[in-house]
């Protein structure tokens, strides 16, 4: 269980808000990814792309500090914030279609609530792949009841629930048809209101 405690670390608004349903539909989605990451192993090095201030790769780093995390992210500022947080992880800026640079190999590599936000989701997909990690762990809404989540709390009312920042939407169908060109989904499941998948590039 996620203490209240580490929620308050964050200055991000989604970890900050205090909704008691909010923190628990968080706290169920973040062990059921836990339970995906365990079914990863063996993992010795960890990347996560668009990792913000470390709220998925801060918590597993603290329970697996035997493990090498490295976060990568295009805002400096949230990179800065997750040094601060968490300084044994490692830390590049850089685009997610952009990552011919990063340094090393990874056994896992996590792209968790980023994919949605991509004009070109497969191109960043291709991008996972040329990494060569062993096992990918790819999250994001599930809709239509993110959006119908949304409409519920009175948020984005004027766009019907949607996130002005959310370009792409999935549900379970849609996503295995984005990931099986590239991906063997050794398991899909969710989370309400996120699909979450661990996979093994082809």
């Amino acid at each position: 269980m996620i203490p209240d405690s580490y929620f308050d670390r964050f200055t991000t608004p989604k970890y900050r808000g205090r909704n008691p349903v909010q923190r628990l539909l968080i706290r169920r989605f973040v062990e059921r990814f836990h339970a995906l990451f365990v079914a990863a192993n063996p993992v010795e090095s960890v990347l996560e792309i668009g990792v913000g201030e470390g709220f998925l790769s801060g918590l597993l780093s603290e329970r697996f500090p035997e493990k090498r995390f490295t976060g990568v992210d295009l805002d400096g500022h949230k990179l800065a914030a997750l040094h601060e947080l968490f300084g044994r992880i490692e830390t590049h800026q850089a685009d997610i279609y952009q990552l011919d640079a990063l340094p090393g190999r990874y056994d896992l590599v996590i792209c968790a609530e980023i994919l949605e936000h991509l004009a070109e989701p497969d191109r960043a997909l291709e991008q996972l792949c040329r990494l060569a990690p062993r096992r990918v762990i790819v999250t994001v809404p599930h809709e239509p009841w993110f959006q119908l989540s949304n409409l519920l709390r009175g948020k984005n009312l004027d766009r019907l629930g949607n996130d002005p920042e959310h370009v792409q939407h999935w549900g379970r169908r849609g996503l295995r048809a984005l990931l099986e060109p590239r991906f063997e989904i050794l398991h899909a499941g969710s989370s309400y209101p996120w699909l979450l998948a661990l996979l093994a590039p082809r």
